[in-house]
């Protein structure tokens, strides 16, 4: 197989990467097949081992990219259908121009270091250090977007995820990118190394989660998570913004009252404001002890913003935050003069992009770190550097995806922040998945995609902070430092001899 697929040549080598690349995305969730990366990996490093010239690299990288890519993130066209119209012609041309900017990242640095190295381990670790430096540079330039990352292939092994704690999910995918290629080396001196490095991570795991207690046993404050389930082509009619506030606060009520009531993002589907009435009305709607946390777009200087909002039960507001990673032309548009085009969204105005991760308390609670949407698939910025919170919330609304693998794709990778932080992360989603996770990333409870309902939790105590907390992305770095530095050692002994 080796062999045949090194001799593969033009649009047929090309055929075969795009059809690893595809293959791989089986390791994503909710899929969650492992071997099928390392099977993707093995066979790009075979059809590179048949290329020369840098530019044959690039494109053979790229076409295993884009495969990657266009099959792990379909379900983004599903929002362009939302919109519906001529809108909707747009959906598949953006999720090909996005996996063709995405792939780049990673065809850049590997065509590079496969140039630079001979077949062999050498190779099999530069390729490693390459691919994982694109999966970094992808999750931040650019405004960043590190979905699927390569580590995320462990997120239906417990154990192995563990890693995340000290490595960070960045230092967790270059280990399964070192451990995957070197296995495309028929050499006894690659398999050992790949197979002690799996070893190491899985005996960690094991010993972190033996450690830990019961995942029943919590008595923090109770949490009244509320899925109100209301379809995207819905959200915005006027007409209908009344009914859904009823819907919230009656969903809200069912069974013994919480410390606090938890909507999903932008669940006021009206625009608020400091002077708003609405926001007092809000506090005192639910039945809780100490009030309400909520999204919506909020109004402030002639700014828009799309916030959180901790209201207590009295309906003051307690604390504020504003969504920083906004969605391209979904919640702003890049180079609005110069494009000429519209949001998908509501409203003709951009939003405007918040500070940063912040940490917002609510009396009773302990503080917590806020997350809308996707700025909880960032790792290393979940919470704020300077004020570690007692846990995380992100507040989304994954209606626009329907039931694709996007809102699954999205509730696993948030749990990773859990990981890597050791704080409980809770998540409420319009259409779901809404649920919660400790420290350790084990679930304590969940509602299903296009479910309607309510979800009592029991917060957990934080962990203590985790090293990839104290360290962030150094472990990572490191990691390149050391698949580069190897490397070269290897093409330097093989010269000398």
């Amino acid at each position: 197989m080796r062999a045949r697929l090194a001799g593969l040549a033009g649009w047929r080598r090309l055929l075969a990467a795009a059809a690893a690349g595809i293959a791989a995305t089986l390791a994503m969730p909710p899929s969650g097949a492992t071997p099928a990366l390392a099977a993707g990996l093995v066979a790009l490093a075979w059809l590179l081992d048949g290329t020369a010239r840098l530019r044959d690299a690039f494109l053979t990288v790229f076409a295993f990219a884009f495969g990657f890519f266009t099959a792990g993130l379909y379900w983004v066209a599903a929002s362009f259908f939302v919109v519906g119209g001529a809108t909707a012609a747009g959906g598949p041309a953006a999720v090909l121009g996005l996996a063709a900017l995405l792939s780049c990242f990673l065809a850049f640095p590997a065509a590079v270091a496969h140039r630079l190295t001979q077949p062999g381990i050498g190779r099999a670790l530069a390729l490693a250090a390459a691919l994982g430096l694109g999966d970094w540079l992808r999750g931040h330039l650019l405004t960043g977007f590190p979905w699927n990352l390569f580590g995320y292939a462990w997120l239906h092994v417990p154990a192995v995820e563990q890693a995340a704690a000290v490595v960070g999910m960045y230092g967790v995918g270059l280990v399964t990118l070192a451990i995957c290629l070197l296995l495309s080396v028929a050499d006894w001196r690659a398999w050992t190394p790949a197979a002690l490095a799996f070893a190491a991570m899985f005996a960690y795991g094991e010993m972190r989660l033996g450690r830990a207690p019961p995942v029943e046993i919590a008595n923090g404050p109770l949490l009244r998570l509320v899925q109100p389930n209301v379809p995207q082509s819905e959200k915005w009619r006027r007409e209908e913004a009344a009914a859904h506030l009823q819907r919230l606060v009656r969903l809200g009520a069912q069974g013994p009252e919480p410390d606090a009531v938890i909507w999903p993002e932008t669940a006021v589907a009206r625009l608020l404001h400091s002077e708003s009435p609405i926001v007092a009305a809000l506090g005192r709607s639910v039945q809780s002890r100490h009030g309400l946390i909520s999204g919506a777009p909020w109004r402030e200087d002639g700014r828009y913003y799309n916030s959180i909002l901790a209201v207590d039960r009295e309906g003051r507001l307690q604390g504020r935050h504003d969504k920083a990673h906004l969605v391209p032309f979904g919640e702003y548009v890049p180079l609005r003069g110069l494009l000429g085009v519209a949001k998908l969204t509501v409203g003709r105005k951009d939003f405007t992009a918040g500070p940063g991760p912040s940490t917002l308390t609510l009396p009773g609670l302990p503080p917590f770190g806020a997350l809308i949407c996707f700025e909880a698939i960032f790792p290393g910025e979940a919470a704020p550097a300077d004020k570690r919170p007692g846990w995380l919330l992100n507040l989304t609304n994954d209606a626009w995806f329907g039931e694709t693998a996007g809102p699954h794709q999205h509730f696993e990778i948030v749990r990773m922040r859990a990981i890597e932080t050791g704080l409980p992360v809770v998540r409420v989603a319009n259409t779901g998945i809404s649920g919660a996770v400790d420290g350790y990333g084990r679930r304590l409870g969940s509602l299903g995609l296009g479910m309607s309902g309510s979800l009592d939790i029991r917060l957990p105590p934080p962990l203590a902070e985790t090293p990839y907390g104290r360290l962030d992305d150094l472990p990572f770095l490191a990691g390149l430092v050391l698949l580069a530095g190897l490397s070269a050692s290897r093409r330097r002994r093989r010269e000398a001899s």
